[in-house]
């Protein structure tokens, strides 16, 4: 069993994977990320396959774009030997997000087994299209917090935390918009993003809908499009629509929302218990953590070079602001 990362770039990983192909076969190899174990996680593959009102739905046709958001109020929080040396993109991006992004645009697996579930989402990394210089400086976006407050307590600047070094230029933001090459998806896009010291927790998946092509005339009201959100924490979800006001003849949102039932198993029991019992259905391939870093490699390089900003954002705000 392996911890996350695998590797630290695309180079690392392919050693990382010989010297286990030379100790035991692939499938005795479980590379943890415990965000697949979610039952919110596992819920995205049950309703966009399992419902017919949605799978006719689910391509680029009717889906503008795809939130994959993980932002969170916590700090540091004491893990600077750590985390100083991976920043947001390597710690969440390259790993638990783009695994997300795997379970919501891969095509229906024959099978939930881990052959057939594991090669639909390598199929997913492999169709990102890659990113050129052009791309890191148009569709990446990197920051890090300053000294602010959150909730009712005072926060120093991360270049103040204890372990850190401020010459590094870690970021504790990051936000990357990818496009995939495929039949499915091609015009969609996917907005990956994570953030540390933010204002608010905000943990999902929001499939936002397109707009329906006609609205009738003499109509009133407010009219959003549909967006269908998978809570990661708390695991809810929810579906925005429209409906009637309170007069005739006038729109207004209506909020649907269901709370998962409790899982029998936290997360982290869930890979465990999988690795126990010899099931790497929800363990990385070495294959897929190979394509993430070819996915994430030249946004590496482009920060790394300062191609782009190190915006800087107050803690407890909203995030960096171009």
């Amino acid at each position: 069993m392996l911890e996350k990362p695998f590797g630290e770039n695309l180079a690392d990983a392919q050693r990382l994977n010989r010297l286990l192909a030379d100790l035991v076969p692939e499938d005795a190899v479980f590379r943890v990320d415990h965000f697949l174990a979610m039952s919110t996680v596992e819920n995205i593959l049950g309703v966009r396959l399992a419902n017919r009102v949605l799978e006719p739905l689910w391509n680029s046709t009717h889906i503008a774009a795809v939130d994959i958001v993980w932002d969170e109020r916590l700090t540091l929080e004491g893990r600077a030997g750590y985390y100083d040396g991976a920043g947001a993109l390597k710690d969440m991006v390259q790993n638990h997000l783009l695994q997300l992004l795997c379970l919501v645009a891969m095509e229906p697996p024959v099978s939930l087994g881990e052959r057939d579930l594991r090669d639909r989402k390598l199929d997913v990394l492999r169709t990102i299209r890659p990113f050129t210089a052009a791309d890191v400086a148009r569709r990446t976006r990197r920051g890090r917090y300053l000294a602010g407050r959150i909730g009712d307590r005072d926060v120093p600047a991360y270049a103040a935390e204890d372990g850190v070094d401020p010459d590094r230029r870690t970021e504790t933001f990051a936000q990357l918009e990818l496009e995939l090459d495929s039949w499915r998806w091609s015009g969609t896009t996917f907005r990956l993003r994570t953030g540390k010291a933010l204002g608010s927790d905000r943990m999902e998946v929001a499939v936002r809908f397109r707009p329906v092509p006609h609205l009738p005339f003499g109509h009133d009201g407010e009219v959003r499009p549909n967006v269908l959100r998978f809570g990661l924490a708390p695991e809810d979800m929810t579906l925005d629509l429209t409906g009637t006001g309170s007069t005739a003849r006038t729109f207004a949102p209506v909020r649907l929302a269901a709370r998962m039932p409790p899982p029998d198993l936290p997360p982290y029991g869930r890979v465990l218990l999988d690795a126990l019992t010899g099931d790497p259905a929800l363990s990385i391939r070495g294959d897929e953590a190979e394509e993430s870093w070819r996915v994430v490699e030249p946004v590496l390089a482009g920060w790394s070079a300062d191609t782009i900003p190190l915006y800087e954002y107050p803690a407890g705000s909203d995030g960096p602001v171009p």
